[in-house]
């Protein structure tokens, strides 16, 4: 079975691996906290997410429990593993977002499938812990939330195909991201980290696109003014990343800068104004597909993602 509605309910909030939420917010407004969105106030809630980036031979797994809207602490020995038909990882380390746990877990691109299970590890759970192991070994025995296990299954990497290319000089600019289209259902996200220059000082952010449907049918137009915006405008229409969303895209750079970018990236929005600056947009293109819970009765959000990347410039002068 499954880890209960209880266990994996708490996992899936912390899930760095993405759904990314956006608001339409202005920089003074905009939430920099990494909590995860949706979820309730009374019950168990669990997050599971992994994704692999393109060119990376590890995947970004984390998870979250909720009991009550709070966050769960898996102590006692009890961890989650995650694990392929190669290798198993477990899951250590606090992630970027509140209440989560996350690794990186080494997979080849010919592997698809990751389980995500509850363990009782008394020994390696204490690991790093501020007590000797050996000195304090009580172990209380397994908790309730043990055994408990989720499936995801990756699909795919979206291979880009034509990216757009060029230098784009104003944020009433369209252009079209294409790649491969797979007709197995899948969901398409693009997102994007910023990197704004004046000369003088920076700024970086991210943003969701708003898509016409996020269906893998290979093309989709987007424009500037999803990336870039004016900073003394009361209304930009632009979709910051926040919460969860905002904490996984960090983790992913991070991973990507081998820890040079924390995550502090995506908070640092107002020294600059986008528009009347030199900015590198970073477009990230996730192909998604929903995982399962063994519990059917298993209250959460799941799902599998790989990734790839393109860049292009906005440089008004």
């Amino acid at each position: 079975m499954m880890m209960n509605t209880i266990s994996i309910s708490r996992l899936l909030p912390r899930l760095i691996a993405g759904v990314f939420l956006a608001g339409s917010l202005t920089a003074c407004e905009v939430e920099v906290d990494n909590n995860v969105p949706g979820v309730p106030p009374t019950g168990l809630f669990a997050a599971v997410g992994a994704n692999q980036h393109s060119g990376e031979d590890t995947a970004q797994v984390a998870t979250a429990i909720f009991s009550e809207g709070e966050p769960i602490d898996l102590v006692g020995g009890d961890v989650v593993q995650a694990s392929t038909v190669n290798d198993s990882i477990l899951l250590l380390e606090r992630g970027f977002f509140n209440g989560s746990y996350a690794a990186n877990l080494p997979i080849s691109a010919n592997l698809d499938q990751i389980e995500f299970t509850i363990v009782h590890e008394p020994i390696e759970a204490r690991q790093n812990r501020w007590y000797p192991v050996d000195l304090i070994n009580i172990d209380p025995g397994p908790g309730d939330l043990v055994g408990g296990s989720a499936i995801i299954e990756l699909p795919p990497e979206p291979v880009i195909t034509t990216p757009p290319g060029g230098i784009f000089t104003s944020i009433d600019d369209i252009f079209d991201i294409n790649w491969d289209p797979l007709p197995a259902g899948d969901i398409i996200k693009v997102r994007s980290a910023i990197t704004c220059d004046d000369g003088f000082k920076t700024s970086t952010y991210g943003t969701v696109a708003t898509l016409a449907d996020e269906s893998d049918d290979g093309s989709e137009g987007l424009s500037l003014d999803q990336f870039i915006y004016d900073f003394t405008s009361s209304d930009p229409q632009i979709d910051f990343i926040i919460g969860e969303a905002r904490a996984m895209l960090a983790a992913l750079l991070s991973q990507l800068s081998n820890g040079v970018i924390d995550e502090t990236f995506l908070a640092n929005i107002a020294p600059v104004n986008p528009i009347t600056s030199e900015c590198e947009i970073r477009l990230f293109l996730f192909r998604q597909r929903p995982g399962s819970f063994a519990s059917a009765t298993t209250n959460g959000t799941i799902f599998g993602s790989r990734s790839a990347e393109v860049t292009i410039t906005y440089n008004p002068n």
